[in-house]
């Protein structure tokens, strides 16, 4: 393969892989609703999400997230492919993820849409 393709090729991997880390909230640990809970927060519990871009986790299902698809009129809301595992193995998921009006995140998986509040940065 001539230098200048090989050059081309990685320059459009590396444009790829920033347009996905440019297209998903802050990093984080996340609880279910609008708010933290007053008496602390457990990561990996009911009702948790942690995300560390691509790896979003919720509850005891994690998903490795690629192929960002920008939701027309509505930004920072994507739609992700996901390679994910759980309890019961591993699975391919489609998820929609975006930013929450609070400082959150919003994730519908399997037809069910959770609001999740940001804990810890």
């Amino acid at each position: 393969m001539p230098i200048s393709l090989r050059l081309a090729a990685m320059v459009a991997a590396l444009f790829a892989s920033l347009n996905v880390a440019a297209a998903f909230p802050q990093d984080g640990l996340f609880h279910q609703g609008l708010i933290c809970p007053v008496d602390g927060f457990e990561p990996g519990t009911e009702r948790t999400a942690s995300l560390s871009f691509p790896t979003l986790c919720l509850v005891d299902m994690c998903c490795d997230l690629s192929n960002p698809i920008n939701i027309r009129d509505m930004d920072q809301t994507f739609l992700y492919d996901g390679a994910c595992t759980d309890t019961g193995g591993a699975f391919e998921a489609r998820l929609l993820v975006g930013e929450a009006a609070i400082d959150g995140v919003i994730v519908v998986f399997n037809n069910v849409a959770h609001t999740y509040a940001r804990c810890e940065p």
